[in-house]
C-alpha cells in the first residue's frame, strides 16, 4: 500500500517538473518590466521666513524756527490853554521863554489848538538769543525830536521847532543775548537818563519836566548791558552824541550807567555821558568846544501800594560847549492811586542855567514849576489826564524871562487823551 501511494506521487509531480524546465517560444514578447519603485521624499519642512523688525522712517527736518513778535502802539493827544499870554497876543501865543539860557517845555508846545503830539507803532521780533526792537510814529513829538541834534542846538530849550519832518523813527535796534546775561544793543535807542521818558502813558504826569528837555532823548550807537545779580545791572554806551545821527564831529560820547535796586521798594538809578559833542567839526580843524559831561540821579521809592516818589537830580557841565556853563537842578514827582480808575499826580522842580559870556556878563536863569494832574482810566488802555501848570523863570538880574520876555510865570490847563495797547 505504502508502494502504491509513493509511485502516485512521483508520477504526479514528474510531469510538473517538466513543464516548468520548457523554454518559452523565441517569438513571444518578454514580460513588461517591473514598474519602477516610487521613492517618496519626504517634503522639507517650511521655511519660517522672519521679517526684519520695522525701520521707522527718517524724522522729516523740522521746520525753520518763526520768531516770536510783539506789537504795541499809542495815540497820544492834547489841548492847552495859555492863561497868562503877552499884553496884545492872541490864544495861540506859548509860554516859551525868550531868554536863550531858559529851558522849555519838551512836547507840549501848541496853544489853543488840538494837536496830536505822538501816533506810534511798536514791534519787538525775538528770535533764540537775536531780536529786533523797532519804534515808529508820528506827530508834533517827531518834528520836535528830529529837531533836537546838536546841529540844530543853540541853547536849551531851542529844540523845540515846529517845523521839519514829523515822522520819527525813535528806537531802531537789534540785541544780542551772550552768555552770562550780558547783551548787546546796535542801533538807535532811547537815552538812559532821566527819570520820565517820550511815551506819555508811561509817565506819571502828561507834560514833561524841565530837566528832561535839559538832558539827551536818544543815541545812536551801541551798548552792552550787564546784569550782575538781581540787584545790580550795569550799562556801558559808545554812542554819536547827544539826538545825533549820523555824528557831526570825530568825537565819541561815553556813556555808563548802574541800576540798583536797594529794596523791594527802593531803586537808584545812576547815568553819566561826556563827550565833545556840541559843534560841527570843520573841515581841516579841530574839534571846536569843550567836553559835555552829564550825571544824572533818579532815585524811586514806593511808599506802599498806593503811593509812589521820584526823585531826579541833573549836573549838566558844558551843556552848551563852554566850560564855564552849566545846569543843575532836581525834580521831586508823586503819584496816589485813589481807586482803580482814578489817580492823582504832582510834581515840582528847579534848575538853575548859568551862562558864563553874555553881552552884559555872566547871567543865571533860574526857572521852576509846579504842576498837578488828575489821571482818570477808562478802561484799561484809555486815559483822560487834565492838568494844571504853573511855570516860573527870571534872570538873576531881575529881568522877566517867560511870555516873550514879558513875564515871570505862566499859567496853562490842557487835556490829554491816551490810548493804548
Amino acid at each position: 500500500m505504502r508502494l502504491r501511494a509513493c509511485l502516485l506521487a512521483i508520477a504526479v509531480t514528474v510531469p510538473v517538473r517538466a513543464f516548468a524546465q520548457t523554454p518559452p517560444p523565441a517569438d513571444a514578447a518578454p514580460p513588461p518590466p517591473p514598474p519602477p519603485a516610487v521613492v517618496v521624499t519626504p517634503a522639507p519642512p517650511p521655511t519660517v521666513v522672519v521679517a526684519p523688525p520695522a525701520v521707522p522712517p527718517a524724522p522729516a527736518a523740522p521746520p525753520a524756527p518763526s520768531p516770536k513778535f510783539v506789537f504795541g502802539g499809542l495815540v497820544d493827544t492834547y489841548y492847552l490853554y495859555n492863561f497868562t499870554p503877552p499884553s496884545g497876543s492872541n490864544s495861540l501865543q506859548f509860554p516859551q521863554p525868550a531868554f536863550p539860557v531858559a529851558v522849555g517845555r519838551a512836547f507840549d508846545t501848541n496853544a489853543n489848538s488840538m494837536t496830536l503830539a505822538l501816533a506810534k507803532l511798536t514791534m519787538n521780533a525775538s528770535l533764540d538769543v537775536v531780536s529786533l526792537q523797532l519804534d515808529m510814529g508820528y506827530g508834533s513829538v517827531g518834528t520836535i525830536i528830529n529837531n533836537a541834534s546838536d546841529a540844530n542846538f543853540s541853547a536849551p530849550g531851542s529844540s523845540t521847532l515846529q517845523t521839519g519832518n514829523n515822522f520819527l523813527i525813535e528806537q531802531a535796534f537789534g540785541e544780542i543775548s551772550l552768555p552770562g546775561n550780558l547783551t548787546l544793543d546796535f542801533g538807535k535807542f532811547t537815552t538812559t537818563a532821566g527819570a520820565e521818558v517820550i511815551e506819555a502813558n508811561k509817565n506819571w504826569l502828561y507834560s514833561r519836566s524841565l530837566l528832561f528837555n535839559a538832558i539827551p532823548l536818544l543815541h545812536t550807537g551801541v551798548r552792552a548791558n550787564l546784569k550782575i545779580n538781581d540787584m545790580v545791572t550795569v550799562q556801558a554806551s559808545v554812542v554819536n552824541g547827544w539826538n545825533n545821527d549820523p555824528d557831526l564831529n570825530a568825537w565819541k560820547t561815553i556813556g555808563l550807567s548802574a541800576s540798583i535796586t536797594a529794596s523791594p521798594t527802593l531803586s537808584i538809578v545812576a547815568t553819566t555821558y561826556f563827550g565833545k559833542e556840541g559843534q560841527p567839526q570843520p573841515n581841516p580843524g579841530a574839534t571846536p568846544g569843550d567836553l559835555r559831561f552829564l550825571l544824572d540821579l533818579v532815585a524811586a521809592l514806593t511808599v506802599n501800594s498806593n503811593f509812589g516818589l521820584n526823585l531826579n537830580i541833573d549836573y549838566i557841565k558844558a551843556y552848551d560847549d563852554v566850560a564855564a556853563d552849566y545846569q543843575v537842578g532836581a525834580s521831586l514827582m508823586g503819584r496816589y492811586v485813589l481807586s482803580d480808575h482814578l489817580n492823582v499826580a504832582a510834581r515840582g522842580e528847579f534848575l538853575a542855567s548859568h551862562i558864563d559870556a553874555t553881552p552884559v556878563g555872566s547871567v543865571t536863569t533860574k526857572q521852576g514849576e509846579v504842576t498837578v494832574m488828575l489821571g482818570i482810566d477808562v478802561g484799561k488802555n484809555f486815559e483822560l489826564r487834565p492838568e494844571v501848570r504853573a511855570d516860573f523863570a527870571g534872570k538873576d538880574d531881575g529881568m522877566n524871562v517867560l511870555e516873550g520876555g514879558t513875564k515871570s510865570d505862566a499859567i496853562t490847563g490842557e487835556i490829554a487823551a491816551l490810548t493804548w495797547f
